[in-house]
């Protein structure tokens, strides 16, 4: 998380001020025209900075017409100014509440040979309203009559931020440094656009000349923390951090960030400890959660990756790599059908996700469920022709029922992807020799061991298909191959036993 400083913006909501304005509502003294006039009045009071005056005039307006939503949208912008934070925000959103239900706003136009300042105030109320595309208007206006009022390029560039012009905003925090080269903020925010663009060490420099200003900027440690973090600096990044929590020891997005190096690090221990710490701060931290879950599956601990995985998703039900990675850690301990509903819950939420299909593919394959299985390869294949791994599975689980070929078609397929790929070539022979096709098996396996020479599967398996031709003596080194990879395996001994017998009997025969 990173974050952005705006000059005198609250960090708490103060409703010690807060009161309810007392009207006489005497709708027949007033016309149009006179409620234009005070409206009018009140934003000139605006404009000059007499915000008493202004909020009084507002209210009178809206004792007699309460459903005008830019009149709201003033008195918000008039109350923000007075410090009076609660009140605004709910101000605010009177407004936003009546533009959305149609209201008509009462058109003034006050503009007309405003100063500098008097546009500076504008951008500042339309900022406060999240309406940057505005505000950046109004501030430009200032800027026209005033080019040196940096702390209006300062919080033009910080509207620029917010709506992702990035370079745009470079160039404000720029111009407010040259005019104003101690603005920590302009620096911070800098940095933050930079870090945005990818350029962290720019990024670094700049939270550093931030920090030369003001060493305690605990929030402006953290981001110069993610930038280290980014250029795979995890070691800097964590000492930036510590720093950073001395500060504030309580940050629960700094904490998290450390936790996130350290796991970098293979840390994940110490990761935990840090995720902890965050989710103790605050509790329904997802990110923390699905975090410190995928820690505890580094460490082996499935089941209790699980257990924090089902914590995130009891805070943010459809969160897809959380449910992703609980699939994996549920396949991974063996939990297949937990680990289906997993994969089920994550196609709910993207039914064309390969991947989900593919796994879930290969966990129904684990529970003999093959004819599922194949479905659920198709499914994958219908998205995704190209995936030979797909094709591969689809062809082993066609092995499984039998139809072998159907099998054998398959896994020609996969070859014609990607040809060296011995599982397949094996499970090839296998679905031949089934269906007493020996030459083509041996071809097979031949093929299999010529790209993996000890595997132990297809040595066996072509001594099986030579001890039915008759070939003992060459079944007899297959199975001795086989049996240097794995010497006590008690059927390949009794098979060479049971060929070593039919040599000798058919030795004897021809001497005879």
């Amino acid at each position: 998380m990173h974050n952005r400083i705006f000059p005198n913006q609250p960090l708490t909501v103060d409703d010690s001020h807060k009161t309810t304005p007392e009207r006489e509502i005497q709708p027949a003294t007033f016309t149009l025209d006179s409620i234009t006039t005070l409206f009018e009045q009140g934003l000139q009071k605006l404009s000059v900075g007499d915000y008493e005056a202004a909020l009084a005039l507002l209210e009178q307006v809206l004792a007699v017409q309460p459903d005008i939503p830019n009149v709201w949208e003033k008195r918000s912008v008039v109350l923000q100014k007075l410090g009076r934070y609660g009140e605004a925000v709910e101000t605010n959103a009177k407004a936003m509440q009546l533009y959305q239900a149609g209201a008509k706003a009462l058109v003034v136009d006050v503009t007309k040979g405003w100063t500098a300042e008097q546009w500076a105030i504008e951008g500042d109320g339309l900022f406060f309203q999240g309406r940057y595309e505005d505000a950046i208007a109004a501030y430009n206006k200032a800027l026209n009559l005033k080019p040196n009022f940096y702390d209006t390029f300062y919080k033009k560039g910080v509207s620029l931020l917010n709506i992702g012009r990035y370079r745009e905003a470079i160039a404000a925090y720029d111009a407010a440094l040259t005019l104003n080269p101690n603005l920590h903020e302009a620096f911070n925010n800098k940095g933050l656009s930079l870090a945005k663009l990818g350029r962290y060490q720019e990024a670094i420099a700049a939270y550093d000349a931030a920090l030369n200003l003001k060493p305690g900027l605990h929030q402006t440690l953290n981001n110069k923390g993610l930038a280290l973090a980014k250029l795979d600096c995890y070691e800097e990044a964590i000492a930036t951090y510590d720093v950073a929590l001395k500060l504030k020891p309580d940050k629960h997005s700094t904490l998290y960030n450390r936790g996130l190096s350290l796991a970098k690090l293979d840390r994940h221990q110490e990761a935990i400890a840090a995720y902890d710490a965050a989710l103790k701060l605050q509790s329904n931290l997802h990110n923390a959660l699905y975090s410190k879950g995928l820690s505890l599956a580094k460490l082996g601990r499935q089941k209790d990756a699980i257990a924090a995985y089902d914590e995130a998703l009891a805070i943010k039900p459809d969160l897809y790599d959380e449910l992703f990675n609980k699939s994996v850690s549920l396949r991974e301990s063996g939990q297949y059908q937990q680990a289906i509903e997993a994969y089920d819950l994550i196609l709910a939420l993207q039914p064309d996700d390969c991947t989900a299909l593919y796994q879930k593919g290969l966990v129904l394959h684990e529970l003999g469920r093959y004819k599922e299985a194949v479905a659920a390869f198709d499914a994958t294949l219908a998205i995704q022709p190209d995936n030979y791994k797909a094709r591969a599975n689809k062809g082993h689980s066609l092995l499984k029922l039998g139809r072998f070929n159907q099998a054998i078609a398959v896994y020609n397929a996969t070859l014609a992807i990607q040809p060296h790929m011995p599982d397949v070539l094996c499970s090839k022979g296998i679905a031949l020799s089934n269906l007493g096709r020996y030459k083509g098996a041996i071809a097979a396996f031949d093929a299999t061991l010529t790209i993996q020479p000890d595997d132990y599967t297809a040595l066996y398996r072509k001594g099986l298909v030579l001890h039915k031709l008759a070939r003992y003596e060459a079944a007899i080194a297959a199975y001795n191959a086989a049996l240097a990879i794995k010497p006590d395996c008690e059927k390949v001994l009794q098979r060479k036993e049971s060929a070593l017998f039919k040599l000798a009997l058919h030795r004897r025969h021809h001497r005879l």
